[in-house]
C-alpha cells in the first residue's frame, strides 16, 4: 500500500436573453453550434482553453400542461444563447435551498461564477465544462447526474466542471425533476401516456439530457462514444436505474455508483401494492398519487389531473413532504419493466464497467435523533420493519445495544454496513456478469467540524473536485495529493474504463473469489473487502421480500 490527499416570466425572460444581438462581447466568447441553435459560454478559468456553458436548455419547460409528462423537444431558437449563468434549479423543500445556497456561498469565493441560487419549474437545463472546445481530441464525456434523497439537490454542486475538465474530459451536469413533480403517479396520469405509465419523469428528463449528449457532445470537444454516468447517494441509485433501464441503452459506456445502488431496496409498482421503501404499510404508486391530491383536497374524478396542473410548485411540495415515497424510481412496465434487483441478478443490465463504492461512516452526518432510533424500544422497532425483518435477531446480535445511551452507536454502525453491503453486492451482479468492476473503500478521516468521524457520507467527492468546503478546513498536503490520485482514478475510468494508470496504486478488478477492493483513504492499496462478513446478513433480509415479489 502506498501512503498519502439553479413562469411565464421565466420564458420571458428566456425569450428576452435569446432575442438580444450578438454584442462585441459575444463576438468574443467562445461559441459553438448545436441543434437548437448557437450558443456563447465563458471561461471558468485563466486559461483561453478552460471554456463552459452554463444553463443551456435540453427540453422544453415542464410546466402548465407538460407537468408530469415525458420531456419534450426544446424549440429552436435565432441569434445567440447566452450560456453565461446557471439556470434555475428544480423545485424542492425551503430547507433544501437554504442548504444548497450555503454551500454554493462557500464556493463563490473560489469559483466566483457561483451565485444567485435559485429554484424554478422550469428547469430542464445542463452545464458543459471543456477545455477541447477546438476538438483537437475526442475527450471523454462525465455526466453527474446529483443526489438529494430525491427530493433536493442541483446540477450546480458539486463543483466537478473546473478540476475534471483541466484532466481531459468534458464534464456536463445536468437538472432534472425532482420530489413530487419528478415522480408523482396517479391513475389520470396513467391513463393519459400513450405508454399507460406514470412516474418516472426525472429518470426520463436523465435519458432525455443523455440523448442531448449523443447529438450535441462533439460541438465541445467531446467523444459521444465514451460517456460515463457517475452518481453519489440518491444520485448512484439513479445511475443503478439508467442501468436498469432499456430506455437508457446505448447511451453510455461506463457507470460510476458513488454510495448509492438500486439493487438492495423494494421500488413502488404502479399498480401492484407491495410494501417498499417508503411505504411499509404496502400501496401501489398510483396510490401514492391519489393520497398526495387528497391531501391537498382534490377529489377523484375527471377534474383531478386539471386540478393538480393548477396547484403551485410549491404546494406540490408542500403536501408531499410526508409522503416519503420519491426517493425511487417506479416499476412501470416502461421505464422499468421489473425491480432493478431482478434485472441485475439476471445479468439484463447494461453490459458496461462500473466503479462503485461507499464509505466507512455514511451514518454519521446522515443519523436523524428527530426520526431515527435512540432508545432500544425504538431501536428493535426499526428492526421489525419489512427492511431488516427476516434477520432481526442477527441484526441486533451483530449491532447489539444494551442500553438507550448505546442505541445511535450501533444503528449508525448498521446503516453505514447497510449502504457498504448495497456497493458490495452490486459488484458482486457487475462481476457476474462479465463487467468489468472496481469497488473502492474510502476511508479518509473527517477534519474541522467532523473531526472525529470517519469518511462520512459524500466526504469522497471534496476529493475528486479538488475543492473543499470551509467546514473541511484548509486541506493538508497529504489530503490535495488523495484529491490528485482519485481525480486521476476517475477520469482515467472515464476514458478507457479502467481506472489503472502509469503511477497510480493499483487498482484490481473485482472478482468473488479474491474478494479485493481499493481502499482509499490515509492509504491507498488493495484490501480484502473490510466488514465484507456483516454484509451477508443484509442479502439475507432482502431475499424473502424479493421471492414474496416474484410469487
Amino acid at each position: 500500500m502506498i501512503p498519502i490527499t439553479w413562469q411565464a416570466l421565466t420564458v420571458s425572460l428566456f425569450s428576452l436573453i435569446l432575442c438580444k444581438p450578438a454584442s462585441a462581447q459575444i463576438d468574443s466568447d467562445p461559441l459553438v453550434t448545436i441543434d437548437s441553435g448557437r450558443l456563447a459560454g465563458t471561461h471558468f478559468g485563466p486559461s483561453a482553453k478552460d471554456v463552459m456553458f452554463l444553463g443551456i436548455p435540453y427540453a422544453a419547460p415542464p410546466i402548465d400542461n407538460r407537468r408530469w409528462k415525458p420531456p419534450e423537444p426544446v424549440q429552436a431558437w435565432k441569434g445567440v444563447f447566452r450560456a453565461y449563468t446557471f439556470a434555475p434549479a428544480c423545485p424542492q423543500p425551503p430547507d433544501a435551498v437554504r442548504e444548497n445556497a450555503e454551500e454554493i456561498h462557500d464556493f463563490s469565493e473560489t469559483l466566483p461564477y457561483y451565485k444567485n441560487f435559485r429554484t424554478d419549474e422550469d428547469c430542464l437545463y445542463l452545464n458543459v465544462w471543456t477545455t477541447n472546445l477546438e476538438a483537437k481530441y475526442k475527450a471523454p464525456v462525465m455526466v453527474w447526474i446529483h443526489g438529494g434523497g430525491g427530493i433536493s439537490g442541483t446540477s450546480w454542486i458539486p463543483p466537478f466542471g473546473p478540476r475534471l475538465a483541466r484532466k481531459g474530459v468534458v464534464l456536463v451536469s445536468v437538472e432534472f425533476r425532482i420530489g413530487a413533480l419528478g415522480q408523482l403517479a396517479h391513475p389520470a396520469l396513467t391513463a393519459e401516456s400513450p405508454r399507460h405509465a406514470s412516474g418516472n419523469y426525472g429518470t426520463l428528463d436523465q435519458i432525455e439530457a443523455l440523448h442531448w449528449v449523443q447529438r450535441n457532445i462533439a460541438s465541445f470537444g467531446g467523444d459521444p462514444g465514451i460517456v460515463t454516468i457517475f452518481g453519489q447517494s440518491d444520485g448512484g441509485q439513479k445511475v443503478c436505474v439508467l442501468m436498469a433501464s432499456p430506455l437508457a441503452r446505448g447511451l453510455f459506456q461506463r457507470a460510476v455508483l458513488e454510495s448509492g445502488t438500486c439493487t438492495d431496496i423494494v421500488s413502488p409498482e404502479l399498480k401492484r401494492s407491495i410494501r417498499y421503501e417508503g411505504n411499509f404499510d404496502g400501496g401501489t404508486a398510483e396510490d401514492a398519487g391519489l393520497q398526495l391530491a387528497r391531501d391537498l383536497k382534490i377529489a377523484d374524478g375527471p377534474n383531478a389531473l386539471t386540478e393538480l396542473r393548477h396547484k403551485s410548485a410549491a404546494e406540490i411540495i408542500r403536501a408531499s413532504r410526508g409522503l416519503d415515497l420519491y426517493a425511487n424510481s417506479t416499476v412501470d412496465g416502461w421505464v422499468l419493466p421489473q425491480q432493478p434487483a431482478f434485472t441485475f441478478a439476471a445479468g439484463r443490465q447494461a453490459r458496461v464497467p462500473v466503479m462503485v463504492g461507499s464509505t466507512d461512516d455514511e451514518m454519521a452526518t446522515l443519523y436523524q435523533p428527530q426520526t431515527d432510533p435512540s432508545t432500544l424500544v425504538s431501536y428493535k422497532e426499526a428492526l421489525k420493519l419489512p427492511r431488516y425483518v427476516a434477520r432481526a435477531d442477527e441484526l441486533f446480535r451483530q449491532y447489539p445495544a444494551g442500553s438507550d445511551s448505546e442505541v445511535t452507536a450501533a444503528f449508525m454502525a448498521l446503516g453505514t454496513d447497510d449502504m457498504g453491503h448495497g456497493a458490495y453486492f452490486l459488484a458482486r451482479d457487475t462481476a457476474r456478469a462479465g463487467q468489468s468492476t472496481y469497488l473502492y473503500y474510502f476511508t479518509y478521516p473527517g477534519t474541522g467540524t467532523m473531526a472525529g468521524h470517519g469518511a462520512v457520507h459524500s466526504a469522497e467527492i471534496k476529493f475528486i473536485t479538488g475543492i473543499f468546503r470551509k467546514k473541511w478546513g484548509v486541506p493538508s498536503d497529504e489530503a490535495l495529493k488523495l484529491s490528485e490520485i482519485m481525480g486521476d482514478y476517475w477520469t482515467r475510468f472515464a476514458a478507457t474504463g479502467d481506472p489503472n494508470d502509469r503511477g497510480l496504486p493499483k487498482w484490481p478488478s473485482y472478482d468473488a473469489k479474491s474478494d479485493l477492493c481499493l481502499q482509499i483513504g490515509r492509504s491507498v492499496g488493495a484490501v480484502p473487502v473490510p466488514r465484507a462478513d456483516r454484509y451477508r446478513v443484509f442479502e439475507e433480509a432482502l431475499e424473502p421480500r424479493l421471492v414474496e415479489l416474484q410469487k
